[in-house]
């Protein structure tokens, strides 16, 4: 490891060292449930922990101007200066991921126009773009692909989750399917209460329309069908019984075999599309939560957890709008 590189990363990240607070990672692949789970974390547990978020090395050139270190090496870095870390990853049921994840990109990657314009198109031109690419699209485990690390033989079904300890570091496994367990799991995990925060879906961006439109369409070819059953990840994290359960709820949409592309092909269209792309994959204000530390937004905080209903708002600029109106005399928290 290069530990010259590995503490200017933590000085970019706000990571002292000398603090006493333990790190959490939710390290995962994208549109698994992880904001809603990182808004959560941050309403509940912000003075106790420090929360990262991270999806890959180009998020943390582009968010912190962090480069020539891996994810993997911050983590194990700040675990040798005696930091208490949790890594988090989620998993989510394959079909559901490949669409929310064409969908997630869909304007700026898959057809280069506005989003605006892209809610207008033919739904089953859409389907036929996504069919062409679906093998290749929402794949991978960073649990068992990236972490580095030995997993269990099998997933803690009774539990809903899976922990290993490995380096002395905490590697939790949750799945999107037991979002309605998530508080209770990391209540007990982390020792502090958690309740779960639903935010950032799909259908609240401008392409709802076609999204919904796309949900209620779509039937996947028996082809297609196949790879998903193969699936090693859903085999995994799936018991006998839960993944039969999944199958069942697409057997009554299945449509004829799609030719789709080939990797060469896909291969092509990927660096086309990728080299029109207009718009920076890397979001960086899509949480209810931004997670600002400022006394203003503790504030507002602690009361959104007194009468807690799943939803917060905590984005340090709308807090200064709101309360030096109302509260003049609380502009000094915001300094």
């Amino acid at each position: 490891m290069n530990f010259v590189k590995l503490v200017d990363a933590n000085n970019k990240l706000g990571i002292k060292p000398n603090t006493n607070k333990s790190l959490i990672f939710v390290y995962s692949m994208p549109k698994v449930g992880s904001t809603s789970l990182i808004t959560s974390l941050r309403l509940f547990a912000i003075n106790k922990f420090m929360i990262f978020h991270l999806h890959s090395e180009i998020m943390l050139k582009v968010l912190s101007n962090i480069d020539d270190v891996s994810i993997n090496d911050i983590i194990l870095y700040n675990k040798s200066l005696g930091h208490n870390v949790y890594v988090i990853d989620i998993y989510r049921s394959p079909i559901e991921l490949k669409i929310s994840s064409f969908f997630e990109n869909i304007g700026s990657l898959h057809f280069n126009n506005s989003d605006t314009q892209i809610n207008k198109y033919d739904v089953n031109f859409v389907i036929n773009r996504f069919n062409n690419i679906f093998p290749y699209i929402g794949n991978g485990d960073y649990f068992m692909d990236k972490y580095n690390i030995t997993i269990p033989d099998t997933f803690d079904f009774h539990q809903k989750y899976s922990l290993v300890i490995q380096n002395d570091i905490k590697y939790i496994k949750l799945r999107l399917r037991d979002a309605d367990n998530w508080g209770k799991i990391l209540s007990e995990l982390l020792n502090i209460e958690i309740k779960l925060v639903k935010e950032y879906e799909t259908n609240n961006k401008t392409t709802k329309d076609l999204y919904n439109l796309f949900k209620e369409n779509y039937r996947i070819p028996q082809n297609l069908f196949e790879i998903v059953k193969d699936c090693k990840y859903l085999n995994y994290y799936y018991s006998t019984d839960e993944k039969a359960e999944y199958i069942n709820t697409w057997n009554n949409k299945i449509s004829t075999d799609h030719v789709y592309y080939n990797i060469c092909e896909y291969n092509l269209y990927n660096k086309i599309s990728t080299e029109n792309r207009h718009i920076n994959e890397i979001q960086t204000h899509h949480y209810s939560d931004a997670g600002c530390r400022c006394k203003l937004c503790n504030i507002k905080r602690n009361i959104i957890k007194k009468t807690f209903n799943g939803h917060c708002h905590i984005i340090h600029e709308d807090m200064i709008k709101i309360y030096t109106k109302s509260a003049p005399k609380l502009k000094t928290l915001i300094m």
